[in-house]
């Protein structure tokens, strides 16, 4: 069945972009139902039950509350890498269960316009294709400095680094009790030792993520993965 999220003040319509996608894309039509979801956990079973010029008009059939994400809240900070790979960045994650995305501006990270809105639009999209009941925060770009001042609270705090011999993420992960974890993801040729230590001064946690350096693209994947693994 398919999946949108739709602002809490519209449900049961549908407007917008998905419209366009009820009615030009997908060519649904009155009768056929579909699923809403208001982005706090709330799922909405539909029938549409006419296509007007600028909107679906759905009927209400029944509601539940869904829980799919993660029962630990993950946010992801990521220093910007190049080209679009901050797209993929925001698409897995989400798939994954971040519950955050924080993009970072680094020493080592290409700057460039932020693209919230298109962010936005490729977890909304995500996480409706893999079934999540709730939305990714995804925040503005902020610098790595103004950041780690204002980083917030977190029961666990964690900077992978490749420089890091001792302790490892399983290592972090294992028996943590933590609710909420923070993770600093670095940029195309790593953070540079003054950052680490600022890092370190914030309060985040220098970690290995094994043998191998793994791309910044894929580094916020595998610890996803892995902090799957621990809660599932």
């Amino acid at each position: 069945m398919h999946r949108f999220f739709v602002e809490k003040e519209d449900i049961p319509n549908i407007r917008g972009s998905d419209f366009h996608q009820v009615r030009d894309v997908l060519r649904m039509k009155a009768g056929d139902d579909l699923e809403l979801l208001d982005g706090s956990g709330r799922t909405y079973t539909a029938r549409i039950a006419a296509i007007k010029k600028d909107h679906a008009a759905c009927e209400v059939l029944s509601v539940r509350e869904e829980r799919s994400d993660l029962p630990v809240k993950v946010t992801i900070a990521q220093c910007l890498p190049k080209g679009r790979k901050m797209d993929q960045v925001v698409q897995k994650c989400t798939e994954l269960g971040a519950h955050g995305i924080i993009p970072v501006l680094s020493e080592r990270a290409v700057a460039r316009a932020e693209k919230p809105e298109r962010w936005k639009k490729i977890a909304k999209e995500a996480a409706e294709q893999c079934g999540r009941s709730a939305l990714p925060e995804i925040s503005s770009l902020i610098r790595l400095d103004e950041f780690l001042k204002t980083k917030g609270e977190f029961d666990l705090a964690l900077i992978p680094w490749e420089l890091e011999g001792q302790r490892t993420i399983k290592q972090a992960l294992s028996g943590n009790q933590a609710k909420s974890i923070l993770v600093l993801i670095g940029p195309e040729g790593g953070f540079s030792q003054p950052e680490v230590e600022l890092a370190k001064n914030a309060g985040l946690t220098p970690v290995s993520l094994g043998r191998r350096i793994l791309r910044t693209e894929t580094a916020a994947m595998a610890i996803l993965a892995m902090i799957n693994y621990e809660h599932s």
